[in-house]
């Protein structure tokens, strides 16, 4: 057993200077997104989840001064005593991309902004959702009470700001280039960084178009418009390349340790690095795209081309959750429990292979851990089910019975109806019942062939979700 003295001991740094009210951040306790029930299943840290936040330590470099000397024990002082951890210099906004399929990364977005907030660099961390569902002009996706954290220069004149913009690039924002204005005007007042969640070589799904680049610093910490393109590496700023002035260069940068270290190292020591930039110019967003929705491809495309991209785990854990209702919580429960191998890229090829459709409704139960955000285009679920095997239905099953069923009552008690169909024990059709049963009728009848019974019960209930007012007469009777 160790002696207690023997163990580090750590040394608290006096209280941050107070903050004007108008730039308080949120308490550091609250999650970006909601967090799983207490009681469900978590799997350990994700390596994304440890990956993205070692690599953001290396901010730490931005704090323009070194921390005292650690004492090792409780007896033990630092060589310096005046010496002690340096003033925060930066105010940081992260801006969190919400598109359906930025689900995936929720628990990376979590682990970011909780780490951010314990750096001791950053004064102050603002946390900004950006609406990504279907925005159709820059005006939907920020909400006007973020507008003021968005567009200040600074929130102090002692210290600097930095935006970052934490996303996978998908969506309408980038495709259309909504977010091109915003991004230039935060751009010419202080430090902006695209974080791509992906890995560089899927960029290419994204609509960030990148292009690589020799980046010159003019002024240490200084705001994007006075980034330059390098002619070559010896050359000297008056040398380097003319800039476009009406574009911004914005670094878009993996959330990897080198790529992170190559950034700092551009703002703070003037040297000339390589970085992956997206050229934004004011007023460059593309307009509404005119395609009907049956030009759209057709579902078995669709999953033909998901069997020939996906990887394994993705491909069974897609099966899986065609025989749940679907939310985020769901998804990474199913995610955690049955398919624990799975990464968050995995469930995000799932959400953008265009298999599922995000529902801008929720439908089913209001609490938001039953309710229904996300369904399978026409036929898919009834085709992943019988894909899957009939024992990897029970589990899905049974496990949304223990853990989802508390806040669905439809759900109660379906592991045993599903396993010994009685139509008698199927719960009351309501307008909150309904998108569950319609599941429930998917599964008997991928089960079907297990039991007389299923097929029985899956028609019956298929009668009752077609005609719910004699399903009410009947009842009544």
């Amino acid at each position: 057993m160790k002696a207690f003295d023997t163990e580090p001991w750590l040394i608290t740094a006096a209280p941050a200077p107070p903050m004007d009210h108008r730039w308080r951040s949120a308490p550091p306790s609250d999650p970006v997104f909601r967090e799983a029930p207490e009681k469900w299943p978590t799997s350990s840290p994700a390596a994304a989840v440890e990956a993205a936040t070692s690599a953001l330590s290396c901010f730490i470099q931005l704090g323009g001064g070194s921390a005292a000397r650690q004492a090792t024990s409780i007896y033990d002082l630092p060589d310096d005593p005046v010496d002690g951890p340096p003033t925060p210099a930066w105010d940081l906004v992260l801006v969190v991309d919400t598109g359906p399929s930025m689900m995936a990364w929720y628990p990376v977005a979590n682990a970011i902004a909780a780490h951010v907030r314990d750096l001791p660099l950053f004064h102050s961390v603002h946390v900004v959702k950006m609406r990504n569902r279907r925005p159709t002009k820059p005006g939907d996706l920020f909400d006007a009470l973020d507008q003021p954290v968005l567009e200040a220069p600074s929130f102090v004149d002692d210290r600097s700001k930095v935006t970052l913009v934490l996303t996978d690039g998908v969506g309408a924002a980038w495709h259309r280039r909504l977010l091109w204005d915003s991004l230039h005007r935060w751009a010419t007042s202080h430090t902006v960084a695209v974080l791509h969640v992906l890995p560089h070589h899927d960029w290419s799904r994204s609509g960030i178009p990148t292009e690589p680049a020799q980046l010159l610093a003019q002024g240490v910490c200084c705001p994007n418009k006075d980034l330059v393109k390098s002619a070559s590496p010896s050359s000297s700023p008056s040398e380097s390349e003319d800039r476009d002035e009406a574009c911004a260069l914005i670094p878009v940068l993996e959330i990897r340790k080198r790529w992170l270290d190559q950034w700092t190292d551009l703002l703070l020591n003037g040297r000339r690095v390589h970085q992956q930039v997206l050229k934004v110019s004011p007023q460059a967003h593309l307009p509404a795209p005119t395609e009907s929705a049956d030009t759209a491809e057709p579902w078995h495309v669709l999953m033909a081309d998901f069997h020939a991209t996906a990887s394994e785990h993705a491909l069974n854990l897609l099966v899986l959750l065609a025989a749940a209702p679907l939310n985020r919580h769901v998804m990474q429960l199913v995610a955690t429990e049955l398919v624990p191998a799975a990464t968050a890229r995995d469930l995000s090829s799932i959400l953008t292979s265009g298999l599922l459709v995000s529902m801008d409704d929720p439908i089913g139960v209001s609490h938001p851990y039953g309710r229904i955000t996300f369904d399978f285009l026409p036929e898919v679920r009834q085709s992943l089910l019988a894909l899957g095997e009939s024992s990897q239905t029970h589990r899905v099953v049974a496990l949304l019975d223990s853990h989802l069923a508390a806040f669905v009552p439809t759900l109660v008690g379906q592991a045993r109806r599903v396993k010994r169909p009685d139509i008698d024990q199927v719960p009351a059709l309501t307008s909150q019942s309904a998108p569950y049963l319609e599941i429930e009728h998917c599964l008997l009848t991928a089960l079907s062939g297990d039991t007389a019974e299923h097929l029985v019960v899956a028609k019956t209930l298929r009668k009752k979700l077609d005609c719910p007012q004699e399903a009410a007469r009947l009842t009544t009777m």
